[in-house]
């Protein structure tokens, strides 16, 4: 059928059905979700999920720009103003709202996955040595926020990323899934909670030369 599909999720539905992270065949033994056909996948390739457009008169090199892909970057940018016009010292948050835009090889579901999206973030910044007690805190507390809210917990369940899929940034990340019964896979995450370390303060302390 030519329908493009992302390997990681073929996997992840394979692994969801049968318990197995991967067939005996690998990609030969599964299933197109669109068409129904077996063994006809093409091999990988790699996908760039940043959206690229260029800005000015002539589309050359020097114009191409990058929409972002997470508003996140906004809250690192502004860490060190919010916390010293707010007189605060960690633990504490900051949440933001925007735009963010991905290029996604398989949009669907209705607006579940789109190119464009309205986006909600926080960062929330800890001591040192104390990230993996308040990582596992928001896990939890994101959870029962939504059994709270009248979902039913049978329809809700973590999604541990394994350590070789993970985030280039991150220590542990949980995904909190809901089960919408969409056609492949029962389960889509309704939020990721990512323990990012210092990796984004430090990575903008070493460019900006500004002590995070």
């Amino acid at each position: 059928c030519h329908k493009r599909q992302r390997s990681d999720k073929l996997q992840e539905s394979w692994a969801e059905k049968h318990g197995d992270k991967m067939p005996p065949n690998g990609l030969k033994d599964i299933v197109c979700p669109d068409c129904g056909t077996r063994g006809q996948w093409t091999e990988p390739r790699d996908f760039n999920m940043m959206l690229r457009t260029h800005l000015g008169p002539v589309d050359d090199d020097n114009s191409l720009h990058y929409l972002r892909p997470e508003t996140a970057q906004g809250i690192f940018v502004d860490f060190k103003n919010v916390m010293m016009s707010s007189r605060s010292k960690p633990p504490f948050g900051i949440a933001n709202m925007g735009k963010s835009f991905r290029n996604e090889i398989t949009p669907g579901n209705f607006i579940f996955r789109t190119r464009e999206f309205e986006q909600m973030e926080m960062e929330f910044f800890v001591e040192p040595g104390t990230d993996e007690d308040w990582h596992q805190y928001w896990i939890d507390t994101r959870t029962r926020w939504y059994v709270d809210l009248g979902i039913n917990p049978d329809n809700l369940r973590h999604y541990e990323h394994p350590k070789e899929k993970l985030s280039h940034y991150s220590k542990r990340t949980v995904d909190i899934e809901y089960k919408f019964g969409f056609q492949g896979s029962d389960w889509g995450e309704l939020e990721g909670v990512a323990n990012r370390t210092d990796f984004d303060l430090s990575a903008h302390s070493k460019h900006s030369g500004e002590d995070l």
